[in-house]
């Protein structure tokens, strides 16, 4: 709404001007006829659109990146191996006392390597994340 009635807002770029002149010095433009009653009062309703296609940041950047992808197919590839060490001794022979029982500590020991190697890569990666933030601070 107007503050009195010695004023006209711009509907282009929402500039607050005198009655006395009929084209906005910002923008140039005209004076609506509805501002010419003063009696008429208008309400106006500014919006703040946010630019929804703002570069959103990288949780990790490149170097993290690589050691977090490092840690999944480290991971992945010791539950393959360990599956493998299990079914190895339906494949082939071994001459061996107990070749069920050496398979099932082969896969458990790989196993529990490739998850040790998956958490202290995916640790590493976290803390050069958080030292970096912290250092942006």
């Amino acid at each position: 709404m107007s503050e009195n009635n010695n004023t006209w807002l711009c509907r282009n770029c929402n500039t607050l001007l005198s009655t006395d002149t009929n084209l906005c010095p910002k923008c140039g433009a005209e004076r609506g006829d509805e501002c010419e009653n003063g009696e008429q009062q208008e309400v106006v309703v500014v919006e703040n659109y946010t630019n929804s296609s703002e570069v959103k940041k990288n949780k990790y950047i490149f170097r993290e990146s690589v050691l977090v992808y490092a840690a999944d197919i480290t991971l992945i590839l010791g539950i393959f191996l360990a599956l493998g060490a299990l079914l190895i001794p339906n494949f082939i022979e071994l001459n061996y006392n107990n070749p069920t029982l050496l398979s099932i500590g082969a896969a458990v020991a790989i196993f529990l390597t490739s998850l040790v190697s998956w958490a202290i890569l995916r640790t590493l990666a976290d803390v050069s994340r958080m030292l970096r933030e912290k250092d942006k601070k």
